[in-house]
């Protein structure tokens, strides 16, 4: 993102919001890596990256003719996306508590090219014990984002990010054995 200038950003917004498929085509673009940086730091699921990240700009076009300022669709996009993890989080839990385990999903092997270490799994299963909205706010830190725009983009201010944050990093590493 650091190519384009927040002007050309909120006009490209602007372009996008008219229904111009180029804007749009050419946001996906420059927020896709991202997008899906994040929607695999939110579910520790390399097999929802894809999808997830097609639902999230999937919304984005249907519904960024209804975003108000421009200058925020950053922040925008990224709630989108933590919604739409946070609403397949909630979803894959409710399939668990319906649908029996079978012995086909015992030891399914990681996908070839996966980094497979047991520090790595350690840092899975912790974040697998915290809620969603606390792995949301460490995908954001982790992503380099600044306290304000994560309060901008959670819609809370900058000191119940802080303890928010605090509080997720505690939980982290009471979870994380390596």
């Amino acid at each position: 993102m650091e190519s384009t200038s927040t002007t050309d950003l909120a006009d490209l917004v602007r372009r996008a919001q008219k229904g111009n498929e180029s804007a749009q085509r050419e946001l996906i673009i420059l927020y896709q890596h991202r997008v899906a940086g994040f929607v695999y730091a939110m579910t520790s699921r390399s097999d929802y990256v894809e999808d997830l990240s097609q639902q999230v700009f999937i919304k984005m076009v249907r519904a960024i003719d209804r975003l108000q300022a421009p200058a925020q669709f950053e922040s925008w996009l990224f709630r989108l996306a933590r919604n739409t993890c946070i609403d397949q989080l909630r979803r894959q839990k409710l399939r668990r508590i319906f649908l029996p385990f079978g012995d086909e999903h015992e030891n399914i092997p990681e996908p070839p090219g996966a980094v497979d270490s047991e520090e790595l799994d350690a840092l899975r299963h912790a974040l697998a014990q915290l809620r969603p909205q606390d792995r949301a706010l460490l995908a954001l830190v982790q992503e380099g984002r600044s306290h304000a725009e994560i309060s901008d983009i959670l819609n809370v201010s900058v000191a119940a990010v802080k303890a928010r944050l605090h509080r997720a990093r505690e939980h982290l590493r009471e979870h994380y054995t390596p």
